[in-house]
């Protein structure tokens, strides 16, 4: 039985909202109700009765609650046995945008569970600031985008993101030709970043083969990508970004995934010192399991683990 289907029903039995309970659960309200019937398929019992205004536990569903909370504290408890030791102690974490907004939020509340003695002190940087904030000390963990490996740092693969294109429905359909695309507003990543590198390339060769000049193709980077979704949201421009940022207004229909070839994936790399303490490598390790875990619920199509676990 999958633990994170009973953590849902759990949620929803109390918050009776599949919408809010797929923002806490940071997935889409079409997965909670996924989850929900697989589970209640198999334990062969209605766990809900549903109509377009409530959302109620039927008998048998309201008899199973506390069960399945047992079972949650046993499965907690069981990850808390796992843990490679007790430590206590200050770990300073460095992430980009991207693993923000997708695998730290569970990351975060996993940590919390299984290294209750650990202060987890993340902040939100570029690449090149991650890995100089590492080597000067300043940061023990950090995931960033993959490049160049130096002889002190170790360094393996973790996470491969793509992008998508992704538009405003009115007057952009998904029957555009590429040649209208190409000639409204891109938004992409910010300027002098792998992700820009990539979509530019993309789209300037899209453009070359369509009979376009590179003056034809109006490309920006933005500052982040929580306003990159704004601007593409309100339909200042076609954004070229990671599909996985936007699921719920892909779902909700108010935006589209246009059918133009993705990027090709951007690796995310986790890093730390070669003599890195216990601490910092028991968290590279639970870091990895939470990513594998993370992936396993997205489409393949839109990030994959590509790292190792011991």
């Amino acid at each position: 039985m999958n633990t994170r289907f009973v953590e849902t029903f759990i949620m929803l039995a109390k918050v009776r909202s599949v919408r809010e309970v797929a923002r806490q659960m940071h997935t889409t309200p079409g997965t909670v109700s996924m989850r929900i019937k697989t589970l209640e398929e198999s334990l062969g019992v209605r766990l809900f009765e549903w109509d377009f205004k409530t959302l109620e536990l039927t008998v048998k569903g309201a008899r199973l609650l506390s069960y399945a909370e047992h079972v949650v504290d046993a499965a907690q408890a069981f990850e808390r046995a796992a843990a490679p030791q007790t430590h206590t102690g200050r770990l300073r974490l460095g992430v980009n945008e991207t693993v923000v907004l997708t695998v730290l939020p569970a990351f975060m509340r996993i940590a919390e569970r299984v290294m209750p003695g650990v202060q987890i002190d993340f902040s939100v940087e570029l690449t090149h600031s991650l890995k100089e904030r590492l080597i000067m000390r300043e940061l023990d963990l950090i995931v960033h985008v993959s490049g160049d490996q130096t002889p002190f740092i170790h360094s393996e693969e973790l996470l491969e993101v793509s992008q998508q294109w992704i538009a405003k429905p009115r007057p952009i359909s998904t029957d555009t030709p590429i040649t209208q695309v190409l000639r409204k507003q891109l938004i992409t990543q910010m300027r002098n970043t792998v992700p820009y590198e990539q979509v530019s390339n993309m789209v300037q060769e899209m453009g070359s083969r369509h009979g376009m000049l590179a003056a034809d193709i109006r490309l920006s980077g933005s500052p982040s990508l929580a306003a990159m979704v704004s601007l593409v949201k309100v339909g200042l421009g076609v954004g070229i970004m990671p599909a996985l940022l936007v699921l719920k207004e892909l779902e909700d229909g108010e935006l589209i995934q246009l059918p133009f070839p993705s990027t090709p994936p951007t690796r995310m790399s986790l890093s730390h010192m070669r003599n890195a303490s216990p601490i910092v490598t028991d968290t590279a390790e639970l870091l990895r399991k939470v990513c594998r875990r993370f992936c396993r619920r997205q489409n393949p199509d839109h990030i994959r683990f590509s790292g190792y676990i011991e």
